[in-house]
């Protein structure tokens, strides 16, 4: 049964619960272009254009945007070193990249309209985005693995140097070699799912608190939450990566800290 109330509230509330994914808006053969894609867009544009206004008139003494912008990548800068050490500061731009995507990205989920209006819908709330960065994410800390150590950097998936102490260690030795490799594939998907997940569930919970609540307004303070767990998402995602590649560039043995070292 439907009730009615005092100035046009319905019980119980019309609710439109995000979709899964971007829904599709155009298709080019086997090519699908959806919303999260055209919302994707916006986001660089968004970035782009801070971008541009803080480095188009660069000043030795800075001020405005420009002084407020290279605070920001100062902070940037000085947490990736307290991470990894000096060496790390390499992978800043991918740090960096990643953060400011992924958090504007999920800031507009709680924008009004994003998500609710068939053209716009949040990149991190599609898991297809999310495994797509992922996927980036794991392929450059793998290639400066190799980079860095050579084939060296392999032994920590294949290794037979257990066999000299025995088939039982070696047998150990190449369990744990399977283990690490599961492991670094499923990186991929706990990257992809920590992110859709809580992205998606924010989006899902501000629906249905605004629904239950009636006024708009009393779902601030859920607004307010979603803001602090969109940064810390972004964080936590562009976290992982860089101690990925701290981690792919430390050896196992001896021979390759010094090539680590070398390089």
């Amino acid at each position: 049964m439907d009730l009615f109330f005092p100035h046009g509230f319905r019980y119980p509330p019309d609710f439109r619960i995000p979709s899964l994914t971007g829904e599709e808006i155009l298709r080019v053969g086997p090519v699908s272009y959806t919303n999260a894609h055209f919302t994707m867009l916006l986001v660089i544009a968004i970035l782009g254009l801070v971008a541009f206004l803080a480095t188009r008139n660069m000043r030795a003494v800075p001020s405005g945007m420009q002084n407020a912008t290279e605070l920001f990548v100062q902070s940037l800068d000085d947490f990736v070193v307290s991470i990894g050490g000096p060496n790390a500061r390499r992978y800043l731009p991918l740090f960096g990249t990643l953060f400011l995507f992924i958090l504007v990205s999920n800031w507009l989920s709680v924008v009004p309209l994003i998500g609710q209006v068939g053209i716009l819908h949040s990149p991190t709330a599609d898991y297809h985005i999310n495994f797509a960065m992922a996927l980036v994410a794991w392929v450059a800390y793998q290639t400066e693995g190799f980079r860095t150590l050579k084939l060296g950097y392999a032994k920590r998936w294949i290794n037979f140097s257990g066999f000299k102490d025995g088939p039982f260690i070696g047998a150990i030795f190449v369990l744990v070699g399977f283990i690490e490799l599961f492991s670094e594939l499923f990186r991929m998907v706990t990257l992809t799912l920590r992110l859709w997940g809580n992205v998606l569930g924010g989006e899902i919970m501000l629906v249905v608190m605004a629904g239950l609540l009636f006024v708009p307004g009393l779902a601030l303070p859920f607004v307010g939450l979603e803001v602090f767990i969109g940064l810390v998402q972004a964080l936590v995602f562009a976290l992982l990566v860089l101690m990925y590649f701290v981690l792919a560039v430390e050896s196992h043995d001896e021979g390759g800290h010094e090539e680590a070292a070398h390089a």
